[in-house]
């Protein structure tokens, strides 16, 4: 076999082609989508979507069940509800004048949808083949149910919505690599849906403090970041200069004195959930930059905000 790495590797190769060949190959498609009557295959503002998850929710199997069809059917929509998704493509099978992708957005769901060259309208069909895994399209038709029983798009209207020039992680594997996941979240989101819901259930964690917390009568505030002195807690400060002043200021370790003079000024509660910086060791439970919430309350004492905490 060759060695060049630029020649594709023979069909008896059980090798993938290299990396920077596949780039290649999508760059091709990127340069076919915009020829085609001035696409832009990075999307414009696309309004009336649905999640995946949603779309799902509004076949009506009932109505369905009266008119089972497949995807060779000469008319297979029928009066279909029609939905409009956008999603990112996980899985792609080509057969003759029928493209089936498989598409996953933030809901966590995968809906497959089916491109065929006689129904979908304008260059669509055109478009679905220049499209890639990874990419992310939207996609409007009717919802069908295959004669597999999978909940299906059949699309009448295909357009990109952004164009992935870097293949995605293998399929069945997925991400594996702990410090790739670390260091490129985007790509740890992309490959494993767990770590979506990691993300939304944080933001529902936070967002159920500050409800609490307003309920309760506090005010959320933002204090300074760089500050002449670094307190509030013991750890090593991370130190920089303000050009403008010609000072050396340290970036906060805590809010806690800026808390307390707050309530000193009048203010009977306060809190700030915000970052702090500490220039201190990395591990699992420990990093440089992290998110703390914090909180004082004028007449009440240690017990007061040892309840407010449980």
């Amino acid at each position: 076999m060759s060695t060049n790495p630029t020649e594709t590797p023979s069909a008896e190769s059980p090798c993938e082609p290299p990396l920077h060949e596949q780039e290649a190959a999508r760059l091709t498609n990127l340069q076919k989508a915009r020829a085609i009557g001035g696409v832009n295959p990075y999307g414009t503002r696309t309004e009336g979507l649905v999640t995946l998850a949603e779309a799902k929710g509004r076949y009506d199997e009932a109505a369905d069940a009266e008119h089972q069809e497949t995807a060779k059917s000469d008319n297979p929509v029928d009066d279909r509800p029609r939905v409009k998704v956008a999603g990112r493509v996980m899985l792609k099978r080509t057969g003759g004048k029928l493209i089936w992708m498989n598409l996953r957005d933030a809901s966590g769901e995968d809906l497959q949808i089916a491109v065929s060259k006689r129904d979908c309208t304008g260059d669509g069909f055109t478009l679905a083949q220049a499209t890639d895994l990874g990419d992310i399209v939207v996609a409007h038709g009717p919802l069908m149910r295959t004669r597999t029983g999978e909940v299906t798009i059949w699309v009448d209207e295909f357009a990109p919505g952004a164009k992935s020039l870097v293949p995605p992680p293998t399929k069945h594997a997925g991400l594996q690599d702990i410090e790739l996941r670390y260091r490129q979240r985007y790509v740890d989101l992309w490959a494993n849906p767990e770590t979506m819901r990691v993300f939304q259930l944080r933001s529902a964690i936070v967002s159920n403090i500050r409800r609490l917390m307003d309920a309760r009568g506090y005010q959320e505030v933002e204090t300074p970041m760089l500050q002449a002195l670094a307190g509030g807690a013991a750890a090593r400060p991370f130190v920089t200069h303000l050009n403008a002043l010609g000072v050396d200021v340290s970036m906060r370790i805590a809010p806690e004195l800026y808390l307390k003079r707050l309530l000193v000024g009048g203010m009977p509660k306060v809190y700030e959930v915000n970052r702090n910086f500490r220039n201190e060791g990395v591990d699992k439970q420990h990093n440089p930059e992290f998110t703390m919430i914090e909180a004082y309350e004028a007449f009440g004492d240690m017990g007061t905000m040892m309840e407010l905490t449980e």
